[in-house]
């Protein structure tokens, strides 16, 4: 007898999560129908956009050249402690104790040395 009421109790279960993921969808479909319509009839969809006066933006073609990061962006380098890395990196280098690359950047010639110290130089693939 357990074992039924278990088997109908998972059943139920499942039943129940079926019908409330069905209605969460339902309800994002609906939302996405309304705000369709009222754009078709013309009402603003945000409410409160932000006002964009579009006189001042720079032209979108190519002729404004925007100033590069030197560095690209690493997943380990916190930008907000960038400036205070170079910083420590200028001052170890004015000490003469600098050991790694300048202010958190990559330096792929060390990491390149370092790898031929250990394996020798690059050699021919062998397949």
């Amino acid at each position: 007898m357990k074992q039924n009421y278990d088997r109908q109790e998972q059943w139920n279960r499942t039943r129940a999560y079926d019908f409330e993921q069905e209605m969460n969808n339902r309800y994002i479909d609906d939302q996405n129908w309304r705000m369709h319509d009222t754009w078709h009839v013309g009402q603003p969809v945000v409410a409160d956009p932000p006002i964009v006066d579009y006189s001042n933006l720079p032209p979108y073609d190519g002729s404004v050249s925007y100033p590069t990061p030197p560095l690209h962006h690493s997943m380990w380098v916190d930008p907000r402690q960038a400036k205070g890395m170079q910083s420590l990196g200028q001052q170890a280098g004015e000490r003469g104790d600098e050991g790694g690359s300048s202010g958190g950047a990559f330096g792929f010639g060390e990491f390149s040395d370092m790898m031929t110290s250990i394996s020798g130089p690059p050699q021919s693939r062998y397949y």
